[in-house]
Formats: structure tokens, C-alpha cells, sequence
């Protein structure tokens, strides 16, 4: 049984219509990458998962509880399990590394000064990045921001984590070290949404790949049956043969 599907999604904005019939499942414990050209919807598809955004008809699914219909509060618990992040990092410039990882913490555990420090230094080391625990995220480089903002991403050890282009604009050393993270976390059964155009990445990455065409998911396809077959519209799109 799927851990998430999404069933019958539209959506549109001013009258035009980015969905028009999304329907998808994702497993536990699966990476699922969804690409498509610019202006598909790929991340108002992530953004509804956590209730950013509403379908304006539709479902969506998480263990089989539809999140559309929930208010703000039933939503926060719903994002203690579902993780989010974000392009840029979104951390908070006015918080050292440390503080930004602290927060969501303080917010929602009980855990005591001592053990959130333990957490945050064991998160950061394993990210590379502890020696950036108490710097702000000015100082960071855009590599080490989204490092941070992913360490910070899995701090509260959530079910599931939704990638929004996390290798953008890196170099290749810090797409590597992203990569490797998201297979790790993978072998520890967290299941991950990665949205991309970073084809390599998807291909390194994901167990199936969707794509989104015309509002719709024009396909999906194991990443091993693409590699292997040529002849398919997702191998189309990722040599820039279709739009």
C-alpha cells in the first residue's frame, strides 16, 4: 500500500491550469523522482504535500489521511513527519547554524539542552559541516547553506523528506556529498520526493522517475527499465528531445 498518493489533483492559478489530473503513489521507504519542463508545477506538487498549498480539487493522501482537509494545527503534525527542503536552505539568517537546528527542537520535543546539542553535533558531522556550528549563514557558501538546510531538514527524524531541486547550481562535489545523504537516508527506509532537473542526480538517486507533462503524469518508469530502454518519454526528456 502506498504511503502517499496524490488522486485526481488540479490546481490552477489566474485561469490557467498547472494540473489538470495528477495522480501518483509513492512507497515507504522509495526515492520517487518528478521532473518536467519549467512551469509544470513540480513544486506546488511538493508544496501541497505538507499543505502550502490546496488543490483546488483533488486528494491528497498521507497513510491514508487526506491533509487537504486539515487545519493549520492538524498540518504542524503532519510536517514533524514530512520534511521539507527547500531550494536555497531557507535557514534563518538571524540564527547561528546551531540555532537554526535547535529550533525545531525547542519547538516540538521535550528534549533537554544537553541531548539537542548532542543531536545538532552528531547531524552536523555527519553533513560535513561541523565546523559551521556557530556561524550565521551569511558566512556559508551556497554549498555548505544547503548542507545545513538539509541537516536541519532531518533534525526531527522525519518519515519523509521532499527535495526541491537540492542540487541546483552546486558544484560537483557538493552534488556528490547531497547525493550520497539522500542514499543514505534511503537505506534507513526514509522515503524522499526529489524534484530536480538534474538528470544525473535523478538517475543516481531515485528507484522510479514521474513526469510531469501538460498536467498530468505523463510517465513513470523504474530508473533501471529507463536506463535500459532508450525509447520512452522520460529518456526523451532527459537528453532534451522534448520539452
Amino acid at each position: 500500500m502506498a504511503l502517499i498518493e496524490i488522486k485526481n489533483f488540479k490546481k490552477s492559478f489566474q485561469g490557467h491550469d498547472v494540473h489538470k489530473d495528477i495522480n501518483l503513489s509513492i512507497f515507504s521507504g522509495e526515492c520517487l523522482g518528478i521532473i518536467g519542463g519549467s512551469g509544470v508545477g513540480k513544486s506546488v506538487l511538493l508544496k501541497s504535500l505538507i499543505g502550502l498549498i490546496k488543490p483546488d480539487d483533488g486528494q491528497v493522501l498521507f497513510k491514508n489521511q487526506d491533509i487537504t482537509k486539515l487545519n493549520e494545527d492538524e498540518l504542524v503534525e503532519v510536517r514533524k513527519k514530512i520534511a521539507y527542503v527547500f531550494q536555497n536552505g531557507a535557514l534563518f539568517d538571524s540564527l547561528s547554524v546551531y540555532e537554526n537546528l535547535a529550533y525545531p527542537l525547542k519547538e516540538h520535543t521535550m528534549m533537554t539542552e544537553q541531548d539537542i546539542y548532542q543531536k545538532i553535533y552528531k547531524t552536523l558531522d555527519e553533513f560535513g559541516v561541523l565546523n559551521a556550528i556557530n556561524k550565521y549563514p551569511a558566512e556559508l557558501s551556497g554549498g555548505m547553506q544547503k548542507r545545513v538546510g538539509l541537516a536541519r531538514s532531518i533534525i526531527m527524524d522525519p518519515e519523509v523528506i521532499l527535495y526541491d531541486e537540492p542540487t541546483a547550481g552546486l558544484d560537483p562535489y557538493n552534488t556528490k556529498i547531497i547525493q550520497e545523504t539522500i542514499i543514505k537516508l534511503k537505506n534507513k527506509n526514509v522515503t524522499s520526493i526529489f524534484v530536480t532537473h538534474d538528470m544525473p542526480s535523478a538517475f543516481a538517486v531515485c528507484d522510479r522517475i514521474a513526469f510531469l507533462n501538460q498536467g498530468v503524469v505523463a510517465a513513470v518508469s523504474d530508473v533501471k527499465e529507463i536506463t535500459n530502454n532508450n525509447d520512452n518519454e522520460i529518456s526523451a526528456f532527459a537528453k532534451g528531445l522534448r520539452p
